[in-house]
């Protein structure tokens, strides 16, 4: 038997292992981790909705029993995305109007999860509509980071994130078609896996009805975990088993800067500190510059307000929306006559960055929408093209520009909140997150003065981001989660002892 407080320091495949062995039993890890979540959910606010009492139900049955052949989370609680349907729940994607539409029957992951032995103990917030990297809307309210509660544990999976951080949860269920599982585990100092689209099913959730109409930027599910293993272990139950792999022989291309938002220092320290592990461990490490990705943005966000925010305009009637969805709703409804010049005014302002967004996005024609689809696939033709001429079989780089935002940042970053993300959303390319470090009292105040909203919003999350966790993006070719899990794990295994390693926010201790 171990105490409160132990059971929640393990992770998923540990509390599996204990459960099996009879050192503890179903019910004491349940009980341990929904205590938990209530000592800290005052502070956080990640539970969308509790299932403390059908979870604590669901242990005492496990106790009574064994786990069968590939039950390996038996007894083990874990959370869910509130995008997954959970029977006898709602799926709103922070949508008021749906609040009582209780759903009959799980996601599939959701049944997989169960299949495996697993106990929901709870859906977690998310952003409104799954559209920015905060965790906040007008039915559930905002979530905040474990670390500081003065900043945002990401979107749109940031529940999750803030969960598992908080040690609430062993183990998280998200969604990214943006960076929504990444951006959060590297906020929040975790390890988070955007699987290849397709690996994992997104049957039975809310990314079905919000990103139906724009298909031709793959979505996808991923866990997010304190651990590397825990993450292959998730993958494996989810029915996506990853094969093991070495850095023998890995040419691993790294860059610090994606040519659209400088990334702070702590974050190009991270980079530098994972590269010169990894070469250590064995691997080559190469330079690596990705090919043109403002065009990456330029198409991503084009698709997603190709269809004049039509798919949205119906969900939100009679809503109250948040206010980073009102400024989304503005940009993908905007009138083709004001683009240019709204844009040559913000271009006279120094608003260079959002000039360019607003004069490339909008409402197309079906054949325009067909055009952007073939520079989609052009831009991964060139893409793959550099890669191969550089000979590179991973690639590490920022998961974002700066550590976790302070709360409303992501309105004035724009694309700059996701730009390290999305270009592998639009590759289809899987990619993981690993922690590495912390941010120093040193590197707060590195980025140049002047330059437009973006730049002055970056500066002012650097400021007062000291201990704040770091992490690094690995990436690779569809199906190639075994070199990235390899990359990260190679990470994790040398710096986790390390003294600026994050472990348990201070906020929470």
């Amino acid at each position: 038997m171990g105490t409160g407080s132990e059971l929640t320091a393990m992770g998923a495949g540990d509390l599996a292992t204990g459960i099996a062995a009879r050192r503890f039993s179903s019910s004491e890890v349940v009980s341990a981790h929904l205590e938990r979540q209530s000592e800290v959910e005052a502070k956080i606010n990640a539970v969308a909705v509790s299932l403390g009492d059908q979870a604590v139900a669901a242990a005492k049955a496990a106790d009574q029993g064994k786990p069968r052949d590939g039950q390996k989370l038996y007894g083990v609680p874990v959370t869910v995305k509130e995008c997954f349907d959970v029977v006898g729940t709602a799926t709103t994607a922070g949508l008021i109007g749906r609040a009582g539409n209780l759903k009959g029957d799980d996601a599939e992951l959701v049944s997989r999860l169960r299949a495996a032995g697993a106990i929901i103990t709870a859906k977690s917030n998310l952003a409104q509509l799954e559209l920015y990297v905060e965790s906040d809307n007008p039915l559930f309210g905002r979530t905040n980071n474990p670390w500081d509660l003065a900043r945002t544990p990401g979107g749109s999976s940031g529940g999750e994130a803030a969960l598992v951080a908080a040690r609430a949860s062993p183990l998280g269920l998200g969604t990214d078609i943006g960076g929504s599982v990444r951006v959060p585990a590297h906020f929040c100092g975790l390890c988070g896996l955007r699987a290849t689209p397709g690996r994992l099913s997104l049957a039975g959730t809310a990314d079905q009805f919000l990103f139906g109409h724009v298909s031709a930027v793959p979505d996808s599910a991923g866990p997010i975990a304190r651990s590397v293993a825990d993450l292959k272990l998730a993958m494996d139950v989810l029915g996506a088993p990853i094969p093991d792999s070495t850095l023998n022989g890995l040419v691993i291309g790294t860059y610090d800067d994606d040519g659209f938002m400088t990334a702070s220092a702590a974050v190009r320290r991270a980079v530098l500190q994972a590269a010169t592990l990894l070469e250590a461990a064995g691997a080559r490490v190469v330079r690596f510059e990705p090919p043109a990705v403002l065009e990456a943005l330029d198409i991503f966000y084009g698709l997603f307000t190709a269809d004049g925010g039509a798919a949205y305009v119906t969900l939100l009637a009679g809503e109250q929306k948040d206010s980073r969805v009102a400024q989304l709703m503005q940009l993908a409804t905007m009138s083709a006559w004001l683009r240019p010049v709204l844009g040559a005014g913000l271009i006279v302002a120094g608003q260079r960055r959002l000039s360019h967004l607003i004069r490339t996005t909008g409402v197309r024609s079906a054949e325009e929408t067909l055009a952007l689809v073939a520079r989609r696939d052009a831009y991964r033709v060139r893409f793959e093209a550099a890669v191969r001429a550089a000979g590179v079989d991973v690639l590490l780089c920022p998961p974002n520009a700066l550590p976790a935002l302070t709360h409303g940042a992501s309105a004035d970053l724009g694309p700059a909140s996701v730009s390290y993300t999305a270009l592998y959303n639009l590759l289809g390319w899987p990619a993981g997150v690993v922690p590495v470090t912390r941010v120093r009292p040193v590197e707060m105040d590195r980025r140049p003065r002047g330059g437009d909203m973006m730049d002055r919003a970056a500066r002012r999350v650097d400021q007062g981001s000291a201990g704040l966790p770091v992490g690094v993006q690995v990436a690779a070719r569809p199906n190639r989660e075994d070199l990235i899990l390899a990359v990260m794990a190679a990470v994790e295994n040398s710096l986790s002892g390390s003294v600026d390693y994050p472990r348990v926010p201070p906020a929470l201790s």
